[in-house]
């Protein structure tokens, strides 16, 4: 079985199955839109998560990046400002 789910900018795709072309165990992967252009996430930001663990982990890690990012990149705009 595979899904493949998109909400804004992120998406997961979701894979699990017993057969020869699918992976044995189930997982997930956490994607983003690779360009503005892109109607669904299609690049992987994230190894294979197999428990509900490592999905907080990463997420939560995701997050405190990206407000680190945030509070960089609004320094760097407020040193541009006149």
């Amino acid at each position: 079985m595979q899904i493949e789910e998109t909400k804004g900018r992120f998406g997961f795709h979701f894979s699990a199955g017993d057969d020869d072309a699918r992976p044995s165990a189930a997982f997930v992967q956490i994607y983003v839109k690779s360009s503005a252009m892109s109607r669904a996430a299609d690049l992987p930001i994230s190894p294979h998560l197999m428990t509900a663990a490592e999905i907080d982990r990463f997420v939560d890690d995701a997050i405190l990046a990206l407000e680190a990012l945030r509070n960089d990149a609004k320094s760097a705009l407020a040193m541009g400002l006149p």
